[in-house]
């Protein structure tokens, strides 16, 4: 919700749809609003699929999480790059349509564009790359944090990544990730309990001091490495917020975000450009239905079948093989 709502804000400001004092600091204020949504992310999307590693069958974690996690991935993000070469969906909402070569768009599809020095299609899929590397190496990561019980076990590795990252790339978020794996550590001994209510203002206070920090201090990726980390010590340190209209609307959001967050800037460039002929009120009709219709029927028609498909391939991985070697047995019925 934070890139959605940065990516519309930008767009209606840019475009003049919304006119604001100070546009240049706006400019900064919800770039950074969306980017620390994206780090955000990055943290709960590792503690979440430690956690998921925990409740994988012995055998064959490795190959049952990779599957999983092929089918959860790549189906939706598959038919988002078709659709925006289809539609001739520019990069950003506000921007110009440019085609795109074979080999762009077979390493959008396979998203690998960051290693092949590759365009996308759309700037959001910049994350699944990052996100699709660090799957590859987070059962790794999970056995050493297993195998060495102690918090000083992710912080090692976090700062390994942050020493390497200059020199390689392909490691550039995985400080990022590291803050799940600190958080999963730090769960499993708990010593403080700080009360469910303030987790919203911390949420908002850490947002707050990464934009300061930003525009100050620390203009740079240091600033996003320590941000997760902070924010991967102080989750499993928080009491659970009670069920309320707040956590069911965030489940909600959080069933339907991978579609929100793959479709909004094709929503947002329809809507407003495409329909550009249409009165204003009805455009902003159009993405309030669009961007509510799509990534539903998103989940319905394409994710939940495959999460499913991925289950089933996954258990089946999982299952021990029958011994065929030894001869059967035979009783006899007197």
């Amino acid at each position: 919700m934070c890139v959605f709502l940065a990516h519309l804000f930008l767009f209606l400001i840019r475009k003049h749809y919304l006119a604001v004092a100070y546009p240049e600091i706006w400019d900064i204020v919800l770039n950074e609003v969306g980017h620390i949504g994206v780090l955000f992310f990055f943290v709960h999307t590792a503690l979440v699929l430690m956690l998921s590693l925990d409740r994988s069958p012995a055998r064959r974690t490795v190959a049952n999480f990779y599957v999983r996690r092929l089918f959860r991935i790549y189906p939706l993000s598959i038919v988002c790059v078709l659709a925006v070469l289809l539609f001739e969906v520019p990069q950003v909402p506000e921007g110009t349509f440019v085609a795109f070569s074979w080999s762009e768009i077979t390493s959008n599809l396979l998203l690998i564009q960051n290693l092949t020095r590759q365009a996308d299609v759309i700037m959001p899929l910049w994350t699944l790359t990052r996100e699709v590397q660090m799957y590859l190496a987070l059962p790794l990561i999970y056995w050493i944090v297993r195998r060495f019980s102690s918090p000083l076990t992710p912080l090692l590795l976090w700062m390994g990544f942050f020493a390497a990252m200059p020199h390689a790339d392909v490691l550039s978020c995985f400080p990022c990730f590291m803050g799940g794996a600190f958080a999963y550590q730090l769960a499993r001994e708990r010593v403080f309990r700080v009360p469910a209510w303030l987790w919203p203002p911390t949420i908002l206070t850490l947002l707050a001091a990464h934009i300061v920090l930003a525009m100050t201090l620390l203009p740079d990726y240091r600033n996003d490495f320590i941000l997760c980390m902070v924010l991967g010590a102080i989750i499993p340190n928080v009491v659970d917020l009670a069920d309320s209209w707040l956590t069911q609307t965030a489940k909600t959001v959080a069933k339907y975000s991978y579609g929100v967050y793959l479709f909004h800037t094709p929503i947002i460039w329809f809507s407003f450009v495409k329909l550009g002929f249409l009165p204003v009120p009805l455009r902003y009709t159009a993405l309030v239905v669009l961007m509510c219709a799509i990534p539903v029927l998103g989940y319905r028609l394409i994710e939940a079948p495959f999460i499913e498909i991925g289950r089933r391939r996954a258990a089946r991985l999982s299952q021990p093989v029958a011994d065929t070697s030894a001869p059967a047995l035979i009783t006899e019925t007197p």
